[in-house]
């Protein structure tokens, strides 16, 4: 009993001595000290960021877990490193730390921060960034091209080889570049050859996932994180705290982990397979009746999805624009799926009998059935479902049904439920409510009870940019109605192009589907610009925002991926285009979410899932603080959210007069251009 009380206090002790090493750190950059410089740069005392350390440490001590939103400038990753440092360092039972993030960006300057924070510091910590496996290259497939005669690109691959010899690495991203083409042929894809392989006892790959283990900090992303936690890793279990840094993406990621298709093709291919090997009437009678009866289901399920297709894109003001993730509903065909189910139970026991009766054990074809067969049955529990199912429609008539976990927190409580402080941070967390239920929902978080963990609703620190001075935020409230497609991307051709005028280029155009992105790049008269227009596709994306920010002048047209996770500072971007509000399409995931709101289902979920991708966009434009720009909206169903988007973002000068774009583009941004063309004449503003 004594020795808990003095372990106790042991630790108490250990905690103030944290707490007070990270107060003096910032107490020494606030005093101007010297020493404290990271990549060349002195350090500079931010009283927010100083605040945002002292909620983690408050999290870290009484195992919290943590909801805190830290908009740009705030430096939450030193804000969370700070602490973790100073934990790390006074406190005996603190040793390992996870941080992941959606960022591949962010996870490189993580990496380089906390080793410039060591040497700092004094403080010696081993970390190291996992990936997915197919982020890495595979010694003996390099090998296995380099031995054909007629291999392609021999001298890039030689080139890759000493590389990695040099550099002592398989990670693609320290390598020199190879096309897609090239890393597919040879990139890892299944551990489990491993045991099999040549370099089995040298392989670095497998170096590296022994190191994992033994990290003080491990770097990874969402998704590798959530697979990890599935497979019960043991540097997962052996946690002492977790950050969840851009934590707004971390359901998507578990959804992605947990996806899966059922595929006719596959399961007709199993079946000849087993027709090929087997004889007797007996298989040929099972798999032909269920070969009939599969065509049947698929069938209907691509009556219902297309019906429900044809009627949403017509009828709803979110528009379906891509034909997957449509629902269906089971509906009547319950009989159908039973019939399924009996039908393969009798295939996978014939197989079986059929494997044990000549001394082999049961093949990947059967796990496939089993898998299948267990998915027709939870289909028959509709609503109680542990999937949500929808359909994908594709060229040539082909269809297949694709699935994932319907609640998130049945993978995310192998986390959140842990006995550890947990940070969730990003910079739009805030939902249109201005709270964190949104993220709480969809995370799983929301069920945690306080006897299980104190979750913290944490402050909301705000940018410390001077937003006032340095930003006009346009919205254009005469424009089409995107729902009137046809009229609204004409009009689109000719607002981008005035929009780019205005600023000399040096904007960012963000689109919601390629297919617009496509039309407007085609059609918009580029002989009237004297400067670059860039278009995702046309090379990688991060080599597209390299040539972006070199090239001052130059312009990117973007989807998805561009909407978050670019940081490009200084005169290069100057000008974000926001096309159209980023609503979600109408799927099975978001249906699914809705269903749980019944009547207010369109704000909870498509207008807070709006709110923070529309955040995440418009938070491209100020990266700095001598950062200054325009934000231009050309949806006109902005107006109807303006009073939600002004509360839980940084922006305070808001016009709906494009003349008031000319004169501060003029005053601010194009000022120092020496002699250009004129605007031409400008477009008449409608009251």
């Amino acid at each position: 009993m004594y020795d808990f009380f003095w372990k106790e206090d042991k630790e108490t002790r250990m905690y103030d001595e944290a707490q007070g090493e990270m107060n003096k750190f910032f107490s020494d950059i606030d005093s101007g000290n010297d020493d404290f410089s990271l990549n060349g740069s002195k350090l500079v005392y931010r009283k927010d960021q100083h605040k945002f350390a002292i909620d983690v440490m408050k999290a870290i001590r009484d195992k919290e877990l943590l909801l805190i939103q830290a908009g740009v400038g705030i430096g939450k990753s030193m804000g969370y490193l700070i602490p973790i440092f100073s934990v790390y360092n006074n406190v005996e039972s603190f040793d390992n730390v996870i941080i992941s993030t959606s960022n591949i960006g962010l996870q490189q300057q993580l990496l380089t921060d906390i080793n410039n924070l060591s040497k700092m510091l004094g403080i010696d910590i081993k970390v190291v960034i996992a990936k997915g496996i197919s982020n890495y290259a595979c010694m003996a497939k390099i090998d296995r091209l380099l031995a054909k005669s007629n291999v392609k690109d021999k001298d890039t691959l030689m080139e890759l080889r000493k590389d990695i010899y040099k550099k002592k690495t398989v990670d693609r991203d320290e390598l020199i570049r190879v096309s897609d083409e090239i890393w597919q042929q040879l990139r890892m894809n299944n551990r489990g050859a491993c045991s099999r392989c040549e370099y089995m006892n040298t392989c670095l790959h497998r170096k590296l996932s022994k190191d994992i283990n033994k990290a003080s900090i491990v770097i990874t992303n969402h998704d590798y994180l959530a697979k990890a936690s599935l497979d019960d890793r043991d540097f997962v279990n052996n946690a002492d705290m977790f950050v969840i840094d851009e934590a707004h993406n971390l359901e998507s990621s578990v959804r992605n982990i947990s996806s899966g298709f059922i595929e006719l093709s596959k399961i007709k291919y199993i079946f000849d397979y087993y027709l090929d090997i087997m004889n007797g009437d007996d298989i040929y009678n099972y798999i032909e009746e269920a070969t009939e009866s599969l065509y049947s289901f698929f069938d209907q399920i691509k009556r219902r999805g297309s019906g429900y297709y044809r009627s949403n894109s017509m009828e709803r003001g979110i528009g379906i624009v891509e034909c997957d993730k449509i629902p269906f509903s089971v509906g009547k065909m319950e009989y159908k799926l039973e019939n399924l189910i009996n039908i393969f139970n009798n295939i996978i026991f014939y197989v079986q009998n059929y494997y044990r009766r000549i001394g082999y054990n049961a093949d990947f074809r059967i796990s496939y059935l089993k898998e299948v067969n267990k998915l027709f049955g939870d289909m028959l529990k509709k609503d109680n479902s542990k999937n949500i199912y929808w359909v994908n429609f594709y060229k040539n008539n082909r269809i297949n049904i694709g699935y994932t976990c319907r609640d998130v927190g049945e993978v995310t409580k192998g986390i959140f439920y842990k006995d550890v402080p947990i940070v969730c941070t990003s910079a739009t967390l805030l939902d249109a409510n201005g709270s964190y239920d949104y993220l709480k929902k969809g995370l799983g978080i929301d069920k945690i009870s306080p006897t299980n963990k104190t979750v913290v609703n944490g402050k909301v620190y705000f940018s410390p940019y001077n937003y006032d001075d340095n930003s006009v935020f346009y919205y254009d409230k005469n424009i089409t109605d995107p729902n009137n497609y046809d009229i609204y991307k004409e009009e689109l051709v000719d607002k981008v192009s005035e929009l780019l005028k205005i600023t000399n280029g040096r904007a960012l155009v963000l689109f919601t589907s390629k297919s617009t992105m496509d039309y407007v790049y085609d059609k918009i008269d580029k002989s009237q610009f004297d400067f670059k227009i860039y278009k995702q596709g046309q090379e990688s994306n991060s080599q597209l925002c390299k040539k972006f920010e070199k090239n001052v002048k130059s312009c990117l047209f973007g989807t998805g991926a561009f909407w978050e996770g670019i940081d490009i500072k200084g005169k290069s971007l100057c000008n974000v285009i926001i096309t159209r509000l980023p609503f979600a399409n109408v799927d099975a995931i978001m249906e699914a979410k809705a269903c749980e709101y019944k009547n207010d289902a369109f704000k909870m979920v498509y207008l807070n899932d709006m709110i923070q991708k529309l955040t995440q966009g418009t938070g491209r434009l100020i990266r700095g603080g001598k950062d200054r720009g325009i934000v231009a909206c050309l949806d006109s169903r902005f107006e109807s959210y303006l009073d939600i988007f002004r509360s839980v973002t940084d922006f305070t000068n808001y016009t709906c007069n494009i003349n008031d774009l000319y004169d501060y583009s003029s005053s601010n941004i194009t000022n120092r251009d020496g002699k250009r063309k004129p605007y031409g004449p400008r477009k008449k503003q409608i009251k």
